[in-house]
This record gives C-alpha cells, structure tokens and sequence, in this order.
C-alpha cells in the first residue's frame, strides 16, 4: 500500500533556520495559512460559505450494511477540449500552451530586464552584458529547443555543450546557438516588470502560472476520477518558501499541489505552496487547511459527480461529509487519529477486516503487514480478488475493494513526476523562479504529449515526442545560426534542409569516379534506388528530378 509519510495540515508547524529552510516539525497545534487570491466573484460562489458541518459530531457509527450513495457522473463533455486534429503536429500541441502571445510577454520582459539592470547596475568592462542585443520570439523558441535538448546528452556544466573537445563535443549546440548568447539569454530571463513592486511570493513568476493553469484547466475536462497529491521540485537555494521534507527523495524544494486525472494523468491544475500566502480559498474554516487545498482545487468540478481520491494528508471524515453533500464522491487512505474517526479495537490478523458506518461514510481498517486505515463514500464494506494468487496455497489474493482500487487509481501524480525526472528541463539555478520556470515547460509538454496521444490516437513515448517538438521548432523557428566548421556533416535528423541552400552534385569515389548512393527519399518510401547525385552539404544520396525538392521542401516526406 503506498503510504504518504508527509505531516498533516492541521500537526506540523514550521520552523526557519538561518539559511532560511523551512523544515516541518509535528505539534499539537494547527497553522494558519491565509490566502491573498480569494476572489469574491469566483464563478462558483454558490457554495455555502458557512459550513453546516462545523458543529456535527460524527456519533452515529456503527457496523450495520452499508450502502453507498454515488452520484452519477456524465463522461460525454470529458477529453480534449483543443482545436487540435489528428492532423496536428506535436508541435501544435506543444504551442497550445507555449503559445506565441506567451513568448512575445517573455521576450518583453526579458528585453526590458536588460534596460533595468543596464540603468541600476555597472558592469564591467569585458562583461558579457555589453554584447546584448534585444532577443524576440523566433530566438526564444530556439532557447527553449536548447533547454529541452540538453536533458538528452548530459554533460557536467553547461559550457561543456559548446565544448570542441574531441571526446564530449556536440555539434547541434554550436549549430543552433552560440554559447555566449545562450549564457546571456539564461541570466537576463524574466517574466516580470522590475520597476513594479508587490509582497506577493509568486510574483516573480504570477503572469506565467495563471497563463498556464488557465490553458490547462481549457484544454481537457477530466473523466469520472481524479486525484490529488504533492509533488516536491527540487531546490536548494534561497527561496523563503522552500521546503524540508526528510521523506521525499528530493528533501530540499518547491511543493506544489497537484491535481491529476486517473485515466490519463494529464495535469489539470496545481498549487504552488508558499507557507502562510498559499493561494487557497476558505470558505470552509472547520475542515482543516489540507481540506482546503482540496476544495480549491476541485471548485470548478464540484457537482458533477466525479470521484475524487485522495491520500491521508488531506482525507478526513468532515472533508469527506462536505464533498458527498457537493455531489463529489470521495475515497483514499486516512489516518486513524483524526477528528471524529470511529474507535476500532478489534485485533485483526493478516488479511481480515473490520469497519464502522454512517449514512453516507464507510472507515474501513484492514489488517495488512501492518493496520491500513481507509475512508470511501462510494465502496462496500467487501473483499475482492486482486488478480494475483498466494505463491503457496495458489488461492487468489483477497483484499478489500477500496483498498484495490485505490493502489490501482492513486498513483497519477507520482507518475507524471516518474516520467518527467527522465527528461527534466530544468539545470541548476540560482533563481527559484527560473527553476520554477523550467519545471512548467516540462509539465507544458508532457500535457501536450497526453493531448497529441488523445486526439490522433497515435502511440508513442514521452521521449519521442520531446524529440519530434524540439526538432519542429528549429524547422519553423530556424536561428540563422553560421556554420562553426568541424568536419563530415550528417543533418538528416536536423532541421537545417529546410532553410539553408542546397544544391545538387555529382557522387564522386576516391579516384574521382562517379558512384552511386541509395536515394533517401525513396528508401522512406520503402522504395529503392541507386542515384549519381546528392546534395553534398546534407551528405545524403538523392534523386536529382523529385527527391531532391522533396526532400529540402517538406517537413514529412
């Protein structure tokens, strides 16, 4: 059963050391989170802002049959909600969120950073500074294309990507961008007005976060289930919100809150947590600051029959209550100490069940290597085969029904975070909102990725679709980058036969003879044929009357 070890909202407090780390530490006493976002005219401010639960006692448990109440939930408005077809590329998809009009904001305020620290600062005579020119839209896309590639070939520092060593040179850097230029872009990055001033702790990175959300939360109405989980960026420089968590692999970092849909793990939205400032709505004051997590991220989904699974971070008996009465049922993991949980003292031995009821709540503690505690509105109170058998008695393995579908639904986020640390964007920063940054460029694809999948039905793997993105944006954003010389040239997986000049040439042996090459083009086409021309800069072999247009013309051939 996958446990999360995290503390609770409502027995931890934090404490700040001197370098400014914020480490979690259990108490007796409940934080105060207070949010600086709540929006009186939020689209579903119907809800009853005075929570009928706030003075219930949950003192009418008992083991009586259960008989769930679940709320029916129309799949026919879920999916794609894009103008994407099944004949976009991935780079369409990928633009959906990277979007021109985002860029053209980026390359603004990256140009107008430049003129900021221009005016505030004196840089040195040799500084790299002196060199800036504005950058604009078609150089940004390039940047971008840069950042994705370099997760691909890893490499100790960054200058080692422009290095000329023979043993770790890579030519496609140096042919997209030069090293000083991508060095100066990466430290003039900005996403925000500098001469503006704000408490705000996100308001470095604000403009890019709510641009992002929106497109998410646009392009894609979840299925029946989703659910919620933290997710820890690694970060360990200076951020006053940054988090310890001894639990987590990464430890030091950036938590967000993230809101995942079980069928197909696409991202629906996220809350960055920043400490006493997060971004969330209380409308609800007696359920516990990690209920409200949940509440503001399922506000636009409430009432609508989905079914939302949760871990014992957030889950409670109130919070559970509170979501049936929304018509949103509910299930996941719960810790046997929170307020108004039933008292079950059976001793149980491995593999049995015991359970306690009300109308509209099931609390289920089932004995594993160790007493497993679950809370559902939707579940009977049953066991079911979990598809495997007893390696000794070759009996099927039984356990409880909520149980199953739990480890079978829960691990949405964990997911997206498994495939994204394959082909991480993000190097190291000093900057927190550069990291920050980086991170959504990742969650920005891999939400493409799950889009293109959807909508032409196409199977591949997240790495080929990286590929095929970064590769799109360098053929319709090319970077007039010059040729750094260095030897025999191969570009039939670049993008550069689209945009240089190509002309075609005799095939010549060592002893100046003409020969012959197989046509690329035709061989593409599962065809194959001997040619006596190329196109000697590609270093391809080609069909001087067709293939030679075709293949300097068109991106698919």
């Amino acid at each position: 059963m996958p446990q999360d070890n995290l503390p609770s909202s409502d027995t931890e407090d934090m404490d700040y050391n001197n370098n400014g780390v914020v480490t979690c530490r259990r108490k007796n006493k409940r934080r105060r989170i207070s949010s600086t976002s709540a929006d009186e005219g939020d689209q579903n401010s119907n809800l009853n802002l005075e929570n009928s639960d706030s003075n219930e006692v949950f003192s009418s448990w008992s083991k009586t049959n259960f008989n769930p109440v679940k709320h029916a939930f129309d799949d026919r408005n879920s999916g794609v909600k894009s103008n994407l077809t099944q004949e976009s590329t991935p780079l369409d998809a990928f633009q959906h969120f990277f979007s021109e009009q985002l860029l053209s904001d980026i390359t603004k305020q990256t140009n107008n950073y430049f003129t900021f620290v221009k005016e505030n600062t004196l840089p040195k005579t040799h500084s790299r500074i002196n060199s800036w020119k504005p950058t604009s839209i078609c150089e940004m896309y390039g940047f971008l294309a840069i950042m994705m590639l370099m997760p691909r070939t890893k490499k100790l520092t960054l200058n080692e990507y422009w290095s000329t060593d023979e043993l770790i040179k890579t030519y496609s850097f140096r042919k997209i961008m030069a090293r000083d230029r991508f060095m100066l872009l990466l430290q003039m990055l900005h996403f925000n007005d500098n001469n503006v001033r704000s408490d705000e702790p996100l308001f470095k990175i604000r403009h890019i976060l709510d641009a992002l959300k929106n497109s998410f939360a646009q392009s894609f109405y979840p299925y029946q289930e989703v659910c919620i989980d933290e997710s820890l960026m690694l970060f360990k420089g200076r951020c006053h919100f940054r988090q310890f968590i001894p639990s987590k692999r990464s430890r030091f970092g950036i938590k967000t809150f993230v809101l995942c849909d079980c069928k197909t793990n696409y991202v629906l939205d996220f809350i960055v947590y920043t400490g006493r400032h997060t971004d969330i709505v209380h409308d609800f004051t007696t359920i516990g600051q990690a209920a409200n997590v949940v509440m503001t991220l399922l506000r636009p989904y409430l009432g609508k029959g989905h079914t939302v699974i949760t871990d014992n971070w957030y889950t409670s008996p109130h919070l559970y209550n509170l979501l049936h009465k929304e018509k949103t049922n509910a299930y996941g993991t719960v810790r046997k100490n929170r307020k108004d949980m039933p008292e079950i003292n059976t001793s149980l031995r491995k593999g049995k069940f015991d359970y306690r009821c009300t109308d509209n709540l099931l609390v289920l503690k089932w004995r594993d290597k160790k007493d497993v505690w679950m809370l559902s509105t939707i579940h009977e109170p049953k066991m079911v085969e979990t598809g495997r058998r007893n390696h000794i008695t070759g009996l099927p393995k039984l356990k409880p029904e909520c149980v199953v579908n739990y480890n079978i639904k829960m691990g949405s986020v964990d997911h997206v975070d498994m495939v994204l640390s394959t082909l991480h964007s993000h190097r190291k920063c000093l900057k927190w909102y550069k990291k920050l940054f980086f991170h959504l460029l990742d969650l920005s694809l891999y939400n493409s990725y799950i889009l293109h999948q959807s909508v032409t039905g196409k199977k591949q793997k997240y790495n080929e679709f990286q590929l095929k993105v970064i590769k799109q944006i360098l053929q319709k954003y090319p970077q007039n980058r010059k040729s750094t010389g260095g030897g025999r040239r191969n570009i039939e997986n670049l993008p550069y036969r689209l945009t240089e000049r190509h002309f075609p040439s005799k095939t010549l042996n060592a002893e100046g003879n003409v020969s012959r090459r197989k046509c690329v083009v035709c061989k593409k086409q599962n065809q194959r044929k001997d040619t006596p021309y190329q196109c000697k800069k590609c270093n391809v072999g080609l069909c001087v009357d067709n293939c030679f247009e075709i293949y300097h013309t068109q991106l698919q051939y």
